[in-house]
């Protein structure tokens, strides 16, 4: 399948100096048009995407370490614990800033050290000129250190996070074995109208996601579908879906092979394997009424039943889902468009000259009004409203149900964002059959 002018990026954010490893946008709409990146080499950046520059780019773990001098990139010697295996934002829906002139952002990052870090950072002026080369003394003054939370994994499974309340978060953090994977609540506390003083963060349950009856092996994967259910994905090439209780729902081997990633999102489950297979699932959930002496209960069960599933030569560096729209990120610098109904290719963007590293899209309500979000056929389609995506959706929102937004991050050093039309994509793959 052909590229075309359609099929390039919205455009595209070149600062970082090595391979970008993960990408994230703010799922909650609090920061609409912020985007966070992390590389190999340590450095994180936070993104305008109004814009289309950074904001600001500090490294997590010599920040940590309270270096003593001023630090450029390129002037350090990167260490490989110093890499970003994960960043998220923690947008935190009530929480008020100090004041106009202030912005607060609340997020964490993943380093390879085994360590995630909690971060708050103060954007006092938008217009101060402060990009972020710099990485030392002087971001110490707009970026604070909450909390660092243990790893327990010499593995590199992300720690995924999602809201479950207007001032809470879950992480869901791995450890080595036994499949144990502990939630950990962050809280926003204290808070006043006009301010708060902090966060709270601890460790709330810790159970197996592996269950009694199979050996796992490592975590590989962690998906939270909503703040009461994860799947987790196995080096056994077993994948499990549980509550967020400790109850483990349903347990499947996908593969012979080790299963690398999985997503799930609503009634659908996306698996990929180490050997570049990515399978879809249907959750199929059921209650049942069991009796006993102690008197009547209902219990719902799950199933999992495979709808559709394909192979990719090159082997996948990345899955996400939104709805109908599957993008999966390859190692052959590609990024493949799929149906989610059908598991049918509908595009290949082939912008990227390296592995796609990380995929990262907005739910509707954010991609609805985000500001960068239009293209050069459109260019005023997102034109007015606020950053904040707390409002009524338009009636141009509406009618743009079959527009996606996501980004994109490879090992070429660049994260690419887009905007794509399913629909027209997917008459347009049918044309070329």
């Amino acid at each position: 399948m052909s590229s075309s002018r359609a099929h390039q990026p919205l455009f595209v954010l070149k600062q970082h100096c090595s391979a970008v490893s993960t990408c994230a946008l703010d799922g909650q709409g609090v920061f609409a048009n912020f985007l966070l990146s992390g590389d190999v080499d340590g450095i994180v950046r936070l993104w305008d995407l109004e814009l289309r520059e950074a904001l600001f780019s500090f490294h997590p773990v010599q920040t940590v370490r309270g270096s003593t001098k001023m630090v450029t990139e390129g002037s350090f010697s990167s260490s490989a614990g110093d890499g970003v295996l994960q960043v998220g934002f923690l947008s935190f829906t009530e929480a008020v800033a100090d004041s106009a002139e202030t912005t607060e952002v609340w997020f964490y990052t993943q380093c390879r050290n085994q360590q995630l870090y909690v971060w708050k950072i103060r954007l006092c002026d938008f217009d101060s000129g402060f990009g972020g080369e710099e990485c030392g003394l002087e971001t110490e003054k707009f970026v604070e250190l909450l909390h660092t939370i243990d790893v327990p994994q010499h593995g590199f499974c992300p720690v995924p996070s999602v809201c479950s309340s207007p001032t809470k978060f879950l992480l869901a953090v791995p450890h080595d074995s036994n499949g144990i994977v502990s939630l950990w609540d962050v809280c926003l506390i204290s808070r006043t109208p006009l301010s708060c003083e902090g966060l709270k963060v601890n460790c709330s349950r810790s159970f197996s996601a592996a269950g009694t009856l199979a050996k796992c092996g490592t975590i590989m994967c962690i998906s939270f579908r909503d703040s009461t259910h994860i799947a987790v994905a196995f080096e056994s090439g077993n994948v499990s879906l549980n509550s967020t209780c400790g109850l483990q729902l349903a347990i499947i081997r996908a593969f012979a092979e080790t299963a690398v990633a999985c997503v799930w999102s609503g009634a659908a489950l996306l698996v990929t394997s180490a050997e570049g297979r990515l399978q879809c699932y249907t959750v199929v959930e059921s209650t049942a009424e069991t009796r006993d002496d102690a008197g009547s209960a209902t219990v719902t069960n799950i199933s999992l039943v495979l709808r559709w599933e394909v192979t990719l030569s090159k082997g996948l560096g990345c899955v996400a889902l939104q709805r109908h729209l599957v993008v999966v990120g390859s190692w052959d610098h590609t990024l493949r468009l799929f149906d989610e109904g059908s598991g049918r290719v509908i595009s290949i963007l082939t912008f990227h000259n390296s592995t796609v590293n990380s995929v990262a899209m907005p739910p509707d309500k954010v991609a609805g009004c985000a500001l960068f979000g239009y293209d050069v056929r459109r260019p005023r389609c997102c034109d007015g409203g606020t950053v904040s995506c707390s409002g009524k959706q338009s009636t141009n929102d509406q009618k743009d149900k079959d527009v996606y937004l996501f980004a994109s991050a490879g090992g070429d050093y660049a994260v690419a964002v887009w905007r794509v039309d399913f629909k027209t994509l997917t008459a347009l793959s049918r044309d070329t059959l």
